[in-house]
């Protein structure tokens, strides 16, 4: 239960809860500066002065991003002690805390971590004078496993393998190779399950719908088409606008128009599937600009500025069909098929 605020208190309602709260999972996220250090601070001395069921702070595990906040904390925390004790100068349990506070768990993961494996490491089974590698060799360690690797695999002749290299490498070197498979070790290590988050990659090729909407990341190709045109139309529209300003080419306006009524037709093709809009910007075409006229006024600076965004918007355009439209959807799901084994 989480008791009434003071009238006096210091603090938001948001913080008054996040120092009170108990009995469940808690979550707090705030924005730098914000006082996150002073209120976890304060949660700790809470629990560490509970009248009903004070907590001893070397049961306490406070861990930090980085050493300099952990001895922040440790620093503040030991302060906050020395005013709660001022205020109950015969308080054993709050002198005890104090001697306490040098052996409590307040550091970065990794040392926290690190106690942990020197204090158990006749449990895991490893050298008990082991140190922490440093990036050089650790990077040195990996190359040599995945070289050792290689050529075991190599050795065996193993046709899955060899698939394998022949799409993801060059003539003279497998390098390529070597640098996506520690580029995926190492982002899958940011998952809680790497070996299971590899697998559903793996089952993402497991294609079994003829259509690009049923993928399972289609949602993400369909993101990208729609900040595509989005753009776009941002563009066009900030071009048509300059037509209007003094001096402005008022004789593009006719020509942007066309480009706005062409991005409207893909956006409606867009919308019903996505074979319609393969077909929509496979037979994409803008207009010709008009010519500025020999008579008029202009000035050159606005004609140059809606030129150029016309220009991107139509280069935008290009590589997105370049980029996914370059394919029949058949032949992509053809493609997924024939690469899930690699």
């Amino acid at each position: 239960m989480i008791p009434p605020k003071r009238p006096e208190s210091q603090w938001t309602d948001e913080q008054w809860q996040a120092i009170y709260a108990t009995g469940q999972h808690t979550l707090v996220a705030a924005a730098a500066g914000s006082g996150k250090t002073a209120v976890l601070v304060e949660r700790i001395i809470q629990k560490i002065l509970h009248k009903d069921r004070p907590i001893d702070v070397d049961r306490l595990l406070v861990v930090t991003f980085t050493n300099a906040a952990a001895a922040e904390m440790r620093q503040r925390i030991g302060e906050a002690l020395e005013k709660a004790l001022e205020n109950e100068p015969h308080s054993l349990h709050l002198r005890r805390q104090l001697s306490l506070l040098q052996k409590a768990s307040i550091s970065t993961i990794h040392s926290f971590c690190l106690d942990v494996i020197r204090k158990y490491y006749y449990v895991i089974g490893i050298d008990p004078v082991f140190r922490i590698a440093d990036e050089g060799e650790m990077a040195l360690l990996k190359e040599e496993v995945l070289e050792t690797l290689f050529e075991q695999y190599y050795a065996e002749n193993d046709e899955a393998f060899l698939a394998v290299v022949d799409r993801y490498t060059g003539d003279r070197t497998d390098a390529d190779l070597q640098t996506l498979i520690l580029r995926l070790y190492e982002f899958s290590r940011s998952h809680p399950n790497p070996d299971e988050w590899l697998q559903q990659i793996v089952h993402m090729y497991d294609v079994e719908e003829e259509s690009i909407e049923h993928l399972p990341y289609a949602r993400y190709l369909f993101q990208a088409v729609d900040l595509t045109f989005e753009e776009a139309e941002g563009k066009l529209a900030q071009a048509l606008q300059k037509t209007k300003e003094a001096g402005g080419p008022d004789y593009l306006h006719d020509t942007l128009v066309s480009d706005q009524q062409v991005m409207a037709k893909l956006k409606e093709a867009r919308h019903k599937s996505w074979q319609k809009l393969h077909e929509a910007i496979k037979n994409v075409s803008f207009v010709t600009a008009k010519r500025k006229p020999k008579d008029g006024a202009y000035d050159e600076q606005l004609i140059d500025d809606v030129k150029k965004l016309r220009d991107q918007v139509k280069k935008e355009i290009t590589s997105l069909k370049e980029d996914l439209f370059s394919f029949q959807p058949t032949t992509y799901i053809r493609h997924l098929r024939e690469m899930k084994p690699i």
